[in-house]
């Protein structure tokens, strides 16, 4: 329950209104003219209600200084407090009825709109529907969501595969070496475009077989000498034995070819007559130095024999062979040939350390014949890994050159066009299996997966919302026509349906005298068909509708403003018939009203069955500046006419309140006037002063019942002269006139007791 406004600031009128000494009750009845802040207090509450700031903070005080402040008191020590333009508690219980809500959920400018049937049926949903239209709302955004996921995501692909279908994009095979067939093709293009020259082009040539001659090699080395005397061999060799030097037998033999010196070369002593070096002469004799000969050109014949060049022209014939091939590599793909070039020569150069090892051993024994056939066959055997590493290039070479001739031949099938369209389908499966491609289409499946999803959701959701709307506004319905019936409504509503078109809304017609109205156009029509009054029930029964089927009503607190405006005299008794009801079913009613009598009697409605304690009428009067505020009202007294008014001074200034004695004195002539038109209904005319009316009185004859009233002419005269003193009309100097209590308290009694008395 709204306990309390504490404060408003800055809203409209309420520029600095202070409500905290005026507590609210049950039923609380707040009157204010128009145009004293009424409609703002409504707006204030309907704020509070939605939680939305903008209802305030459009009716910010034009010429105030006051920021838009609002703090009210719920039940519980609850606060909602609007400052720095927002709710800090919204509060969901306030039911407003104000222009707002007519013009938001019925009408406006004399049209229904479709904003308006779409907001009539929010509020007219009891709370499982509204559960319910919650989570088909849901539904209906998740599979939206889903669908504009799933176009967002095909018009990116779109972007990808124009001139395709998405299904011709989606189904392009993959193709994981898509670049490199691309540069293949076009190189074949570029091919297919020099054909002649691609045809001109050299094969390479294979390797020459090298030969190695080694015959004359081992036969100087296996020769050996059997005419050298045997007795100067044994002397020199004896001697070679003594010293034990190696390649001994060679240094003295090159030393022997001075044999013609007289004297030792080495020591200049005389060699006549020495033993050992005639044995030298018979042991190095002519054969000796022929076999010397053969030996000492050994060295050439194994370094002519075991060249280096011939691994030199081999390699350069495989480079050379390599370079053709290479050329090659661009148009067709070549294995490269190999050569073996450091197996090559260390089979070459096992050669020659053999060859040569043999030959130090022959320069050391030149007699002895030295070479086996092991070492022959070594040497073979190292040839022919010489030769078979040749045969192995040419055999890669051979293989290239057959690679390169096919490919030669092929060229003349080749077509450009279809080569380019073969780069084209390659250019797709490269877009097709792109990352960003496939994470779009991973993408677009899951999409697809959630749409699926959604669309049954939603469908379940609508299924359910259907058979809780079709039951709901068809209760609704029939308790809108029944307050139609009640306010004497020459119009009903026959059906109310709803539908999704734009959003769920209802839909529903009027119907009068048998025929349709339509709601925005059409003959006849909402706009020329229904009076204000007619309208304004409409709105009120659609909201009194929506609030009593509400199933937390108890818990409620309504707020209604103005609910009887351009309602006639019979609508106003069954508006205070309706709100009484909802009084007794609700947590608390506050009612704004510029029509004060209306208020005093829905108050007397509550009464009648209500605790006056839980009653509170205020209202807003003006204060400085003609802004307003909150204070107490007496609503009886509000409702007085001038008789009863001045009756009521009169009594209290008997029994001693204080009053002014000049009110005092300007009430009893109007007091007594009343009292005579009362008395006599129709006999005396409104406006004539009340000298006159005792002259009426006066000269009456029977049977006008004015005769009845001549007994008291002379009371009435003597009171006139007394009382007219005080008015304008009888007395221009009247505000001039000097007042005696005890006189004014005189002419008062006996002004009372000429009623009392009849």
């Amino acid at each position: 329950m709204l306990e309390r406004i504490h404060r408003i600031k800055g809203i409209g009128l309420l520029h600095d209104a202070d409500a905290r000494s005026h507590g609210l009750q049950k039923a609380s009845f707040i009157y204010a003219d128009n145009g004293r802040g009424k409609s703002t207090l409504a707006s204030l509450l309907r704020s509070c209600s939605t939680n939305k700031p903008e209802l305030l903070l459009n009716r910010r005080t034009i010429d105030g200084n006051n920021e838009p402040e609002a703090i009210l008191q719920f039940s519980n020590g609850q606060r909602s407090s609007f400052q720095n333009g927002s709710w800090d508690v919204e509060r969901p219980e306030l039911l407003v009825f104000d222009a707002d809500f007519v013009e938001q959920n019925v009408y406006a400018g004399g049209q229904v709109t479709a904003d308006q049937r779409k907001n009539l049926l929010q509020f007219a949903l009891g709370e499982n529907a509204i559960v319910a239209q919650k989570e088909y709302d849901l539904a209906d955004d998740n599979a939206r969501t889903a669908a504009n996921s799933i176009r967002e995501t095909g018009n990116q692909l779109e972007m990808l595969h124009r001139g395709l279908t998405q299904t011709q994009f989606q189904r392009i095979a993959e193709v994981v070496d898509a670049d490199d067939q691309i540069s293949a093709l076009n190189g074949k293009i570029v091919e297919a475009q020099n054909i002649g020259l691609i045809q001109a082009k050299v094969l390479p040539q294979q390797l020459a077989l090298p030969t190695l001659n080694v015959n004359n090699i081992f036969i100087v080395l296996g020769t050996s000498l059997e005419n050298i005397d045997l007795a100067a061999e044994k002397q020199v060799k004896e001697h070679l034995n003594t010293h034990n030097k190696n390649r001994l037998e060679k240094w003295i033999s090159d030393g022997h070819a001075y044999g013609e010196e007289g004297n030792c070369l080495y020591c200049n002593q005389p060699l006549d007559g020495v033993e050992l070096i005639q044995a030298y002469r018979s042991y190095f004799n002519q054969d000796y130095k022929q076999l010397k000969s053969d030996v000492s050109r050994l060295t050439g014949l194994i370094n002519a024999s075991c060249s280096n060049e011939i691994i030199d022209r081999l390699k350069s014939r495989f480079e050379t062979a390599s370079a053709v091939i290479d050329g090659w590599q661009e148009h067709v793909e070549v294995i490269p040939p190999t050569f073996d070039e450091n197996s090559a020569r260390d089979a070459l150069s096992n050669i020659e350390t053999l060859l040569n090892a043999l030959r130090e051993s022959k320069e050391v024994n030149l007699l002895d014949a030295v070479g086996s056939e092991d070492n022959k066959n070594e040497v073979t055997r190292n040839w022919q890994e010489v030769i078979e590493i040749v045969v192995a290039c040419n055999n890669s070479i051979s293989n290239a050159t057959a690679v390169i001739t096919n490919y030669k031949n092929s060229l003349a099938a080749l077509s450009i066009e279809n080569l380019q369209n073969q780069i084209s389908d390659l250019e797709w499966a490269k877009i097709r299996y792109r990352q960003d491609v496939v994470d779009l289409f991973s993408q677009l499946t899951l999409e697809k997966s959630q749409d699926g999803t959604a669309k049954s959701e939603k469908q379940t959701k609508k299924d359910a919302l259907n058979q809780i709307m079709q039951a709901t506004l068809e209760s609704y319905k029939d308790r809108i026509n029944e307050l139609l019936r009640g306010f004497g409504a020459q119009f009903l509503i026959p059906n109310i349906d709803f539908n999704y078109r734009g959003g769920l809304r209802s839909d529903y017609v009027l119907q009068m005298r048998g025929a349709n109205i339509a709601l925005s156009g059409g003959v006849p029509d909402f706009k020329t068909s229904l009076s204000e009054g007619d309208k304004r029930t409409l709105a009120f029964a659609f909201f009194i509708a929506s609030a009593e089927s509400d199933p937390d009503l108890a818990n409620k607190v309504i707020v209604i403003d103005d609910p009887m405006c351009s309602l006639d005299l019979n609508r106003k008794q069954q508006t205070r018939t309706v709100l009484k009801r909802l009084h007794d079913s609700c947590k608390q009613i506050i009612v704004l009203a510029h029509d004060v009598h209306f208020l005093r009697n829905l108050r007397d409605d509550v009464l009648r069955t209500g605790n006056p304690n839980e009653i509170k009428c205020l209202k807003l009067k003006s204060v400085i500046n003609r802004y307003s505020d909150f204070d107490v009202i007496n609503l009886d007294q509000e409702c007085e006419s001038a008789y009863f008014k001045c009756h009521r001074m009169l009594d209290e200034y008997l029994v001693g309140n204080a009053q002014s004695s000049m009110e005092i004195a300007r009430s009893i002539r109007p007091m007594l006037e009343g009292y005579l038109h009362r008395r006599f209904p129709n006999l005396i005319n409104g406006g004539v002063l009340f000298g006159q009316v005792i002259d009426l009185i006066s000269n009456a004859q029977p049977p006008s019942p004015l005769v009845n009233a001549q007994n008291i002419t002379n009371e009435l005269n003597e009171i006139n002269r007394y009382a007219g003193q005080f008015h304008h009309d009888t007395n221009p100097a009247a505000d001039q006139v000097q007042i005696t209590d005890g006189e004014l308290l005189s002419f008062v009694e006996r002004s009372l007791a000429v009623i009392y008395a009849g």
